[in-house]
């Protein structure tokens, strides 16, 4: 009896003593916290009205009251995205008091990740998405004249408020929750980041979105002291982990980087086989636009090939050949790539795409716009050769639709050729990505 009594005295110190640790671990954390915080006080001048996208998850019982603060804002420059269910109470009470056509409404049982996603990405990168949870609505009619103010600030390119909660409006800080960014701050974000098992994942948006704002925004993430919302809604505070941490951005968040030229280089490799290497070409002259500069290393096993490839320069003069040796192919075969790829004085091009020269091409590729897509979704490269066309293709719950006719995949959930990043059959990539390969 006296030993249990010592295990039980035991247990309850160990408890209290962790409940204990938890506590001042808590109060340290909110110290720091609040020494780390960096508040905006509008106190820019004011130049323009900014353009708002308002995201609002339905919530139920209080869907009305959140639609009504959105629609009375005494701002112009603004749209509203709802997303609900297909028999929601909120489609009548927009028919109603929507006059102005300020709300898109979404029916959608996809994830609220992709909803996120696709909206943001839908939405200009000088657009300041405002989000909206369930159960969450404006404190006032000049919240989004408030938020235009701060902004104002070209310092400022996220912003967190305190909340009011209802139904006591005590007012709190969420840590780590950002209720106002730059559209073109989310966008830097890869689309694998929002991926969980070859799919949108079903965490919550909160902790797969804003530690990753955090860490893009850097020192421009600002809080402001006026409460602008009220939230009837606990949230679950988003953990910052080490892994999927992003660079602070650069450049400023509106100006739209994916959409900036690119140049994009293409490089074949041929063996012994002129005549395949003559198709390929004639076909790409044919087929490819917005190509920057083409390289050719071949290797020419006896004279009569290299008279082949010496017909095949006289063709397509402007293509730039590098001869491989004959003697020690494997040796140089490296140091001619790297030259290719990263020598300055060759070509600036940020992007290459690599194929062999037994490939013919039938359809058109703009070179610019799959470079843009590897910006946009921060994709590892672009697989011309995958494809539908393929026997062993993706089933379509495995596959993600970028835009019409294009789909994005995790390497991980797939086999085959689908399941290898590093191909040089007919593949883009971004230089700086492939670097140390």
């Amino acid at each position: 009896m006296r030993r249990f009594f010592g295990i039980f005295i035991f247990i309850v110190l160990g408890f209290l003593l962790g409940f204990g640790v938890r506590e001042v671990q808590g109060e340290i954390r909110a110290k720091r916290e609040a020494k780390e915080r960096k508040f905006s006080y509008a106190t820019a001048p004011v130049l323009e009205e900014k353009a708002f996208v308002v995201l609002i998850f339905e919530e139920e019982g209080r869907s009305e009251e959140t639609l009504l603060t959105a629609l009375n804002q005494e701002y112009d420059a603004y749209r509203v995205i709802y997303f609900g269910s297909e028999n929601s109470a909120a489609k009548l009470f927009l028919k109603n008091y929507d006059l102005e056509g300020k709300v898109t409404y979404v029916e959608s049982h996809k994830e609220k990740s992709e909803l996120v996603y696709r909206a943001v990405h839908a939405a200009e990168s000088k657009e300041i998405v405002v989000m909206l949870g369930g159960g969450d609505s404006f404190s006032s009619r000049q919240v989004l004249s408030t938020l235009n103010k701060h902004f104002a600030d070209s310092d400022v390119w996220m912003l967190s408020s305190q909340t009011l909660h209802y139904p006591t409006y005590e007012k709190t800080w969420n840590p780590g929750y950002f209720q106002a960014f730059y559209a073109g701050l989310a966008k830097q974000i890869r689309l694998e980041t929002f991926l969980m098992d070859g799919a949108f994942t079903r965490e919550h948006y909160e902790k797969v979105l804003f530690p990753r704002l955090s860490s893009v925004a850097g020192s421009h993430a600002y809080q402001m002291k006026e409460p602008l919302f009220i939230s009837g809604a606990s949230r679950a505070l988003p953990l910052m982990d080490e892994e999927g941490t992003y660079a602070p951005a650069k450049e400023y968040p509106w100006h739209d980087i994916s959409k900036d030229e690119e140049r994009v280089d293409l490089l074949v490799f041929s063996y012994n086989r002129p005549l395949q290497l003559y198709a390929f070409l004639e076909s790409s002259e044919k087929y490819l636009e917005n190509l920057h500069r083409m390289f050719v290393i071949y290797r020419a096993g006896n004279d009569h090939y290299e008279k082949g490839y010496k017909k095949v320069k006289e063709a397509f003069p402007n293509v730039i050949y590098m001869k491989q040796s004959v003697d020690h192919p494997s040796e140089d075969f490296a140091p001619t790539v790297q030259k290719a790829l990263f020598d300055r004085d060759i070509s600036s091009a940020r992007f290459v795409t690599f194929a062999f020269d037994d490939f013919v091409l039938k359809e058109e590729i703009d070179l610019q716009e799959a470079a843009c897509l590897l910006k946009e979704t921060g994709a590892y490269g672009f697989y011309f050769c995958l494809g539908n066309n393929l026997q062993n293709h993706p089933q379509e719950e495995k596959k993600i639709l970028i835009q019409e006719g294009i789909y994005g995949w995790q390497f991980s959930t797939m086999e085959g050729a689908w399941r290898v990043p590093n191909s040089v059959r007919m593949t883009l990539f971004k230089k700086e990505e492939i670097a140390g390969d």
